[in-house]
């Protein structure tokens, strides 16, 4: 059985790493994943989706209880019975992103899925950034905020996305050598981004066939 493409996309804040996604999803025609796989982790642990949506990569919690979340996952057990509900949300999280690839194809947008489906074949590892003040500029004219609100918005959520990338993997959040392209999306616009993206995975599944 041929092994479904996946895509995904890991970015910061105001890069445009939701529109880029939405759109290659939307251009080659398979399913787009991210504020999705609340409602859909709410359903695998039985926590609320507002609970999940507040606090996926806000909650804090110590070494052991990062250490037994990481030994449950890595051990493929997903219970989340008796784990803390920070770690309750990364397990359930991780295992519908699994079965999101098992259905495939789609294009995932964050929740570490570039590492949940680490060694995969026919999975793109994409991050998207930008200049600050590219972003700066994006977040103004989204959100209908002066500079400085969208300065710290941006600090804010990108800390919180590192911050929750290096717990769950032990690696650097954005770091050009744990993706398989790293693009800055200021550098060819939001469109011809889209359409480099939509090339490499025509020519990945193509690899895939000819294997």
């Amino acid at each position: 059985m041929d092994t479904p493409l996946i895509i995904t996309i890991g970015r910061e804040y105001g890069s445009g790493g939701h529109e880029i996604g939405s759109l290659v999803a939307s251009k080659l025609g398979i399913d787009f994943y991210d504020k999705q796989l609340i409602t859909l982790a709410a359903e695998k642990s039985g926590l609320s989706h507002d609970y999940i949506e507040q606090n996926e990569q806000r909650a804090k919690s110590s070494f052991i209880q990062n250490l037994a979340a990481s030994t449950a996952y890595a051990n493929g057990f997903f219970s989340t019975q008796y784990l803390p509900l920070s770690e309750a949300i990364f397990i359930s999280q991780a295992q519908v992103i699994r079965d999101i690839a098992a259905k495939g194809p789609a294009v995932i947008v964050g929740r570490c899925s570039d590492y949940i489906l680490a060694g995969r074949p026919n999975t793109i590892n994409v991050f998207i950034h930008a200049p600050i003040e590219v972003r700066v500029a994006r977040i103004m004219k989204l959100k209908n905020i002066d500079e400085a609100a969208a300065m710290k918005l941006i600090s804010t959520s990108d800390k919180e996305r590192g911050n929750h990338y290096f717990r769950y993997t032990d690696r650097k959040w954005g770091k050009a050598q744990n993706y398989d392209i790293s693009v800055n999306s200021a550098l060819l616009g939001i469109d011809r981004t889209v359409d480099m993206l939509i090339s490499l995975a025509q020519i990945e599944e193509l690899h895939v066939e000819n294997d």
